[in-house]
């Protein structure tokens, strides 16, 4: 039996960039889409460092993209409307094309649909622009629910986003594993929302705040399911 069945676990979540793939393939799409728009990705990257500082583990008042669009365009000193064409122009639409060549860990397939047969629920919740990930990835058709932390007017940690998503699923958080690549992000955040944690590292060493720490989706498998 494994920690899935012993904790009662219904939901299993997980971060997509850097943890479905790996995260070298994700920092090469960001230097590329960056390059031609330095300075404004530097401005941009100083900025949501703000927000995360800014909103820690509380919930904003406001949950929704425009409200986080509109909080970024005042850092920046900008118009919504500015805002929102540049960020278009500079990042979401190059990040969709690049992005759709993306190739996921080995085994996480087979471990997706192992999780599904068992009867567990399938999350996917991301910092990032969703755009076409899970498809590139070949498991988009597994998944009972995606989305941006964005679209709650947060970035990770706060634990607006895993909440809102626990809500949407109606699971309780003890019932849930949120698995990503990010101690401060994934496994802080989901852990100050109630939530079991699985951390996915290459060095494989102590943590207190994440329950299980994997190097490979075939451990993964054989920890969890």
């Amino acid at each position: 039996m494994g920690y899935a069945a012993e904790h009662g676990i219904k939901l299993l979540a997980f971060d997509i960039d850097g943890t479905l793939y790996p995260k070298a393939a994700m920092n090469r799409r960001l230097v590329i889409s960056s390059l031609l728009h330095l300075p404004f990705a530097l401005k941009y990257n100083s900025m949501r460092r703000q927000i995360r500082n800014e909103t820690g583990f509380s919930v904003p008042p406001e949950d929704n993209l425009e409200a986080f669009q509109i909080r970024q365009a005042e850092i920046l000193g900008k118009s919504l409307d500015w805002f929102q064409k540049k960020e278009d122009a500079v990042f979401r639409k190059p990040w969709d094309k690049l992005f759709s060549s993306i190739k996921p860990y080995p085994g996480l397939r087979e471990v997706l649909e192992e999780a599904k047969e068992d009867g567990y629920m399938l999350a996917a919740l991301s910092d990032f622009p969703l755009f076409h990930k899970l498809e590139a990835l070949g498991v988009d058709d597994l998944f009972d629910y995606s989305a941006s932390c964005e679209d709650y007017g947060a970035l990770k940690p706060s634990a607006a986003p895993f909440l809102r998503m626990l809500k949407e699923l109606q699971i309780s958080p003890a019932e849930a594993l949120y698995t990503g690549d990010s101690r401060s992000k994934d496994i802080d955040g989901a852990k100050n929302a109630g939530m079991h944690t699985a951390l996915i590292s290459r060095s494989v060493r102590a943590y207190d705040n994440a329950d299980i720490i994997f190097r490979d989706w075939e451990e993964f498998g054989k920890m969890v399911l």
